[in-house]
């Protein structure tokens, strides 16, 4: 994640010489939504492999997973 650098004699200007990315509150909502319906895909395809409730490392594991692709899903929106 870049971090923007405010410069005291140009303020507005990153050290490329652009004015800074402006992060929209969709693509952080975006970001939520997408990992919670893969971590509840996750569950349910989980469920169905192995015909019983999910255990508690698979349901970590499917909260590794859906934390990933939320932040994925939050970078890539950018």
């Amino acid at each position: 994640m870049a971090v923007t650098i405010k410069d005291p004699v140009r303020p507005g200007v990153n050290e490329a010489g652009r004015p800074p990315v402006q992060r929209n509150v969709a693509s952080l909502v975006g970001g939520f939504v997408i990992a919670f319906g893969c971590f509840v895909l996750f569950l349910l395809v989980a469920s169905e492999l192995t015909a019983a409730a999910p255990t508690l490392p698979v349901i970590a594991a499917g909260a590794a997973f859906a934390i990933a692709i939320g932040i994925w899903i939050r970078l890539a929106d950018l």
